[in-house]
């Protein structure tokens, strides 16, 4: 046996404490009595904080206990009522007598401080309940009949009884702590705690520490989810907390950033394709018919519908193979809600912008709850607790009833933010390919839009057709599709809806009815600045952002041309998931032409590279300089760059704008006869401008080949034309030339015509000029031509 000498031994210090008293203040305590008997209103001021266990001598004690008392019956306080209830109550005589209660009120002098002795009395009373703590985790490390485990609950409970608690709290306070451990506590089981058994132990365990149901604690945590709000707010603290009042996309007009999104639809309609098609252009930064990306992003697929094999051969149709889409792409299979803890750990992690759920059915497959009951939308909530938190938005895949509405409680459809629904199209006409896509609910953006697509089984991709009612052009549709191009190769570039008139060539009433459309509809930003009293209201600035490499303007960007017109038309050649017949590409995939800072363009807009592309030819600008018009360029120097302060750039005619691939030539003013236009029957026409009607035919420049005018607006010179293959398409009308079976007109210079549309209607002019963009007219009764053209089947000779 090796003895090991003492002095090697460490050994706690087990000196007492006996020669000293334990904290307190008894001068204090008799001060709060004497107070309380010299003032009746002096208890109201303390009694909801301090208690009678407060007190370190007894009597003390007793006495301010009699005082509650008295209180509670709305009695008062002084010397013979509370000496009066001490004698009928058989205390008198313990806490010392009538002597007893003379001397503290001798010794004292007012109540003016009992709110200050009233805390010093508190924490003393607390530092002795930290000694009485000490002294019985003491007891129980000598305690050998208990094991380690249970010591260390009881230590853990009893240590945070003092020090979790607040310092004499009200009855109030006391249940809004108790409230806030138990709600900390379940929340750091449901979000931590990946593994559904062991949080199921744990929640059982916690039910019986607080004595409670495990019922109640799911009820109690699902109402900690609804319930959640911020504190009351002023306006400024709004301001300060929201950052900007521009929305913030992933997909312009489709998809907010930090939302929920439910996306519905029956079986067998393709709602999985269609999310991974909605994937794929995320990581690929690229578009979705108009609704145009705001960067690459990162993809997170929840999949408990569809098998890995499955999965995998849909993606590889799609194109994921390629190395660029692997990186930013993540997958996990038979995720369930009871696993929260799992997705937290994802969104660390991974970090992606987006995630999609399929389906909320499986997810929610051992829920205890039916699809009926208000608490299976509970993992909603918490997704979108999740997507504010992790700055992600979840698109939770879903199914419809035989109604055709979201399957299941209301409170489904209540929690989240958008709910798209996709659906086959029910027309006659329809091939059973025809998808609609509706915006059933949005917080975003304008809602119950629909927007027709067409699915491809074989490799699985959507061409997007357009918004149902427009897909076939309509009035004003060519230039909002202009704008969009304008500001989709200027990203993160300011323009105001004067900017856009003088460039497209429209009046600013007109631009900015339809930019408040796009705007509502989500395609564009708008950044708007109220007036403030005493100031003139500026203008809105509209804007298509984008999350990439900068560029400080669009001067230094290279020019976009990634448009290609194949000898069948303006179909773009698309390698995404999802395509537009339309489609603009006029940035490259990788965007690096954007800038990453929102420029002003309002107060100057130079004349870059790209935009010099975009001023119309010489010649067209020397014909207009005869006539008055308001788009005309005055004063503008050869050698001069563009670049104006004070002005608005030369403006863009919209049959200018790269959409159309066939330059407009002009006529010199007064030769009518050698207009050249191609026509492809072999005909020869002696018109430069077609005469237009409906049901007629005519070529179209930009799609080069024939189409047939189905309706005529005057009001934005556009015609809703049928091309073959294509759909209809909405057209200007200088984009219509004569071909062999092309009504003509007969008009020539120096005729007398009678204006049938417009102001000017059956007003008497003669023309002055024929060229591409039309008649230019000069009325009889006026010195100056009129400042707009006009088309022969809006005129009549006289």
């Amino acid at each position: 046996m090796v003895v090991v000498p003492y002095t090697y031994t460490e050994e706690p210090n087990f000196k007492p404490d006996n020669d000293r008293l334990p904290p307190c203040d008894i001068e204090a305590e008799e001060a709060i009595l004497g107070g309380i008997l010299l003032d009746p209103g002096a208890i109201y001021r303390i009694k909801d904080r301090l208690k009678p266990e407060h007190f370190y001598i007894g009597a003390h004690r007793d006495i301010y206990q009699a005082c509650l008392r008295l209180c509670k019956k709305d009695k008062e306080t002084d010397l013979l009522s509370v000496t009066s209830w001490l004698s009928d109550h058989d205390i008198l005589a313990r806490i010392g007598g009538r002597n007893k209660l003379a001397s503290v009120v001798d010794r004292t002098v007012s109540a003016v401080n009992i709110d200050r002795l009233a805390e010093l009395i508190i924490k003393k009373a607390v530092r002795r309940d930290l000694i009485r703590v000490a002294s019985q985790i003491n007891d129980l490390g000598y305690n050998t009949e208990l094991e380690l485990p249970d010591i260390f609950s009881m230590v853990a409970d009893k240590t945070r009884s003092v020090i979790e608690l607040p310092v004499a709290p009200t009855k109030e306070e006391h249940e809004q702590w108790l409230h806030d451990r138990l709600l900390s506590e379940l929340t750091t089981i449901y979000t931590t705690c990946a593994q559904p058994s062991l949080r199921l132990l744990k929640l059982k365990k916690l039910a019986d520490d607080h004595r409670l149901s495990m019922g109640f604690l799911e009820q109690f945590y699902l109402k900690a989810l609804v319930a959640q709000c911020s504190n009351l707010l002023t306006y400024d603290e709004l301001r300060e907390l929201a950052g900007s009042t521009v929305r913030e996309w992933l997909i312009n007009g489709l998809i907010p950033k930090s939302t929920t999104i439910l996306l519905a639809s029956d079986g067998g309609v393709g709602k999985t394709k269609f999310a991974y098609a909605i994937g794929k252009i995320l990581i690929q930064g690229t578009q979705l018919g108009s609704f145009l990306t705001t960067g690459k992003r990162k993809i997170l697929y929840y999949q408990g519908d569809e098998s890995p094999g499955d999965m995998l051969q849909a993606l590889d149709s799609m194109g994921y193979s390629e190395s660029d889409i692997g990186d930013s792409v993540r997958v996990r299979f038979g995720w369930s809600a009871e696993n929260m803890p799992t997705l937290i750990q994802d969104l660390k992690e991974f970090q992606p912008e987006l995630v999609f759920i399929d389906s909320l059915s499986t997810a929610n497959r051992f829920s205890v709850y039916r699809e009926s009951e208000m608490e299976y939308s509970r993992p909603i909530l918490e997704m979108t607790g999740l997507a504010t938190q992790y700055k992600t938005t979840f698109v939770i895949i879903h199914h419809m009833n035989k109604g055709g509405e979201v399957r299941g409680t209301t409170a489904i459809r209540n929690a989240v933010s958008e709910v798209w629904t996709l659906s086959k199209d029910k027309k006659e006409t329809a091939t059973s390919y025809d998808r609609i896509l509706e915006i059933d609910k949005s917080r975003s953006r304008s809602s119950s839009k629909k927007y027709r697509m067409y699915f491809n089984p074989e490799d699985l991709s959507f061409t997007f057709l357009g918004e149902e009612g427009e897909e076939f052009g309509g009035p004003g549709q060519s230039a909002k599709d202009s704008t969009l191009e304008i500001l989709g190769s200027h990203r993160n570039i300011k323009f105001t809806s004067e900017e856009i008139a003088h460039r497209l060539g429209i009046s600013k009433d007109y631009a900015r009815r339809y930019l408040r459309e796009l705007s509502s509809d989500g395609l564009i930003s708008v950044e708007r600045h109220p007036a403030i009293k005493g100031e003139k209201a500026k203008p809105n600035h509209y804007f298509l952002a984008y999350e990439g490499s900068p560029k400080d303007h669009p001067s230094d960007q290279t020019p976009s041309d990634s448009v290609s017109v194949d000898s069948n038309g303006l179909q773009t050649t698309s390698r995404f998931g999802i395509k537009k017949q339309d489609q603009y590409e006029d940035q490259t995939p990788d965007q690096t032409q954007y800038s990453d800072t929102v420029n002003d363009t309002a107060f100057s807009d130079p004349q870059g590279g790209e935009n010099l592309e975009k001023i119309p030819s010489k010649e067209i600008l020397e014909a207009k300089v005869e006539s008055e018009d308001h788009l005309k360029l005055n004063g503008l120097s050869d050698n001069n760059s563009g670049s104006d302060p004070r002005t608005d750039p030369p403006p863009i005619l919209c049959e200018n704008i790269p959409t159309s691939q066939t330059a407009v030539e002009v006529l010199p003013a007064k030769d009518s006869s050698s207009f050249p236009h191609p026509d492809p029957k072999g005909g020869t026409g002696s018109d430069p401008l077609p005469l237009l009607q409906e049901k007629a035919t005519y070529w179209s420049a930009s799609f080069k080949r024939e189409v047939k005018v189905f309706q005529i607006f005057d009001e934005f010179s556009e015609a809703s034309c049928q091309v073959s293959g294509r759909g209809r398409f909405s057209l200007t009308f200088t984009d219509l030339q004569c071909c062999e079976q092309s009504p003509r007109s007969n008009f020539s210079v120096g005729d007398k015509v009678v204006i049938l549309v417009g102001k000017y209607k059956e007003t008497f002019a003669t023309i002055t000029t024929i060229r591409a963009d039309g008649i230019w007219l000069k009325c009889d009764d006026r010195k100056k031509s009129l400042t707009r053209a006009f088309f022969p089947h809006q005129l009549v000779k006289a």
